[in-house]
């Protein structure tokens, strides 16, 4: 086991007056934090250490704010914090919770900072459990707008090899353990069962627009018990590491994941010859 921490803020906001959202309020909510990063003399010069929300209704829901934000109405939005090298999360996070009372762009009402300590799996690869039966299990997840790179094209589902790569590649910059071998070792385990997601564009700065997908999928998860067992560990962490490209305009966000026993029975192993010694 390997030990990663993450450190959240949750922020609650006004405005000094009528602010138009020209783009996703994520950039907003981003820019928040880029700024508040650079007040607080903390450069940040490489991406990945940390990913944002939109910005939503201080009162709940997860539909996230667009058109314009109003003055005297209360806004969140959380930044989640990561990294083991030079700009470490906790550091990145203090220099934000410096920084944000000075920002401009906003009215803080109240800046939580927690650090949160999660047991990650062995970053060490798989191999198969000979004469193992396998178990299976339904992921349920509740995907905020999200999109995948691959290789320059840009993916727009819920593709059940990216998550797990995904999560992977950010639990890598957080532990400062390779957690590639890992995900591909994993990955053949995963297959995407039901896609309830919708498919959207939404603009990014500089009126770049990108397609992107939000909603409900559910995954089946098929493999041997250590595999299972250790693939539900690191797709529980997704809710703190998000998922895809833009993490930084708060793009990825996993608003639940759930985890339950499959909706049917798996069937009985078969062997190749077996059919035919039958006829």
């Amino acid at each position: 086991m390997a030990e990663a921490r993450f450190y959240i803020v949750d922020v609650v906001f006004r405005v000094p007056g009528r602010v138009k959202l020209v783009s996703w309020s994520g950039a907003f909510s981003g820019k928040i934090v880029y700024d508040s990063l650079g007040l607080a003399g903390t450069v940040l010069d490489q991406g990945g250490l940390f990913r944002v929300s939109p910005v939503y209704p201080a009162e709940g829901g997860y539909s996230p704010v667009s058109g314009f934000l109003a003055p005297g109405e209360r806004y969140r939005f959380r930044a989640v914090f990561w990294g083991s090298g030079e700009l470490p999360g906790h550091i990145l996070a203090r220099g934000f919770a410096t920084g944000a009372p000075m920002n401009r762009d906003i009215l803080l009402e109240s800046l939580d900072m927690r650090e949160e300590r999660v047991e990650a799996p062995s970053p060490e690869p798989l191999g198969d459990s000979d004469g193992e039966n396998p178990v299976a299990a339904t992921i349920i997840a509740r995907h905020g707008a999200t999109f995948y790179r691959f290789h320059g094209a840009l993916v727009a589902y819920p593709s059940p090899w990216r998550m797990v790569a995904s999560i992977a590649r950010r639990l890598s910059t957080a532990t400062g353990e390779d957690y590639r071998p890992l995900a591909k070792s994993l990955q053949p385990c995963l297959e995407l069962a039901v896609d309830n997601t919708k498919k959207t564009r939404i603009r990014l700065t500089h009126g770049k627009e990108v397609k992107v997908f939000h909603g409900e999928a559910r995954y089946h998860l098929v493999c041997d018990k250590k595999k299972a067992e250790t693939l539900k560990q690191l797709l529980s962490l997704a809710t703190l590491t998000g998922l895809g490209g833009s993490p930084g305009l708060g793009l990825g966000e996993v608003q639940a994941i759930t985890i339950e026993p499959p909706r049917h029975q798996l069937p009985p192993i078969v062997e190749p010859w077996a059919e035919e010694a039958e006829q």
